[in-house]
């Protein structure tokens, strides 16, 4: 089982690589939909960054998240 977690990272990894490939580009050509690359890549990171942050937190215990000050932050209690 967590050899999945560990492939659930290594996607969430390639995306944001990805975006950051299409920003890179976007930004040495003249294209003018820069704005829909820029939107089109910050989508694609987001959704790297929340694979990543779910792999993440199912390798951890059931209630990790309680005892991280930042989760406790981020969490409206």
């Amino acid at each position: 089982m967590y050899i999945y977690y560990q492939i659930g990272i290594l996607v969430g990894m390639i995306l944001v690589a990805f975006a950051i490939h299409i920003l890179r580009q976007s930004n040495n050509g003249g294209s003018p939909f820069v704005i829909v690359n820029y939107l089109f890549a910050l989508s694609i990171s987001l959704g790297g960054i929340f694979i990543i942050v779910a792999s993440l937190a199912a390798i951890q215990p059931q209630n990790w998240y309680t005892s991280n000050t930042l989760w406790k932050i981020l969490i409206a209690s």
